[in-house]
């Protein structure tokens, strides 16, 4: 399988039937696997959301329905954002057991848009917190 996917042959493979929303979700799932032991990107995976909303998109498919312009594309939301049923910590031990009721809503945007949220991502811990003011020597 590629690995050099854009948003735009994603789509294109998708509507030509070359692959599937759930072939490319598990085909992630496997890089994810194989890499994230060393790499330690991802903090949570969601594969039940990421095949149920995969399979929304192949039914579109399969019933030669317009796609929404994300179809079928897997993302990865920063464990900053709200996520529902996903635990969501911000990087902090604090929020470790925190499963958000709601969306944040660009992940609901992005799922509206056909995106398969594949899991959480890694991010410093409470990064909003984090001083804004740019230091004189990085100007």
């Amino acid at each position: 399988m590629t690995t050099d996917w854009t948003i735009d042959g994603v789509k294109e493979s998708l509507a030509a039937k070359k692959i599937s929303a759930r072939e490319l979700a598990a085909d992630f799932y496997q890089r994810i696997d194989a890499r994230n032991a060393e790499l330690n990107a991802y903090l949570a995976l969601s594969p039940e959301r990421a095949y149920a909303q995969a399979g929304k998109i192949d039914a579109l498919v399969a019933d030669g329905k317009p796609l929404p312009p994300l179809a079928g594309v897997p993302v990865a939301i920063k464990d900053v954002l709200s996520t529902r049923g996903i635990t969501t910590t911000c990087g902090s031990k604090i929020l470790e057991h925190y499963l958000p009721p709601y969306d944040a809503t660009a992940v609901a945007r992005l799922e509206e848009a056909g995106a398969v949220i594949l899991g959480k991502t890694n991010c410093d811990e409470l990064p909003w917190a984090a001083p804004t003011k740019i230091p004189p020597t990085v100007r």
